[in-house]
């Protein structure tokens, strides 16, 4: 059975870098979202089995994305992931607290 991550990033370079790490599992389809916007319509409609979620996006924070998902029925399930070049503790525990699964250093 095919697996889905949807990753919501801006950065172009990071985006290549997880196309080319998640091209090498073949079970494994990725979906991309360049804002926050796109990033909660992508996660309602595909449902993705994780999401990798950038810290800082053009039209929010994480912390406002990870907060909706968390309060929506159709996506407060889905385990997310944030993605950060930010490596400030304080940032890490609230973004944990809101639900977060874990938080990954870019």
């Amino acid at each position: 059975m095919k697996k889905s991550v949807l990753y919501i990033e801006d950065d172009t370079d990071n985006i290549r870098l997880v196309e080319r790490l998640i091209a090498r599992r073949a079970e494994t389809t990725l979906h991309v979202a360049t804002n926050a916007v796109a990033g909660e319509e992508a996660a309602n409609d595909v449902r993705p089995d994780l999401v990798l979620l950038d810290n800082r996006l053009p039209d929010a924070s994480a912390a406002q994305v990870l907060s909706r998902l968390s309060s929506s029925t159709a996506t407060s399930d889905l385990p997310v992931v944030i993605v950060t070049g930010d490596t400030d503790q304080a940032t890490a525990d609230q973004l944990l607290a809101l639900g977060a699964r874990e938080i990954v250093t870019k």
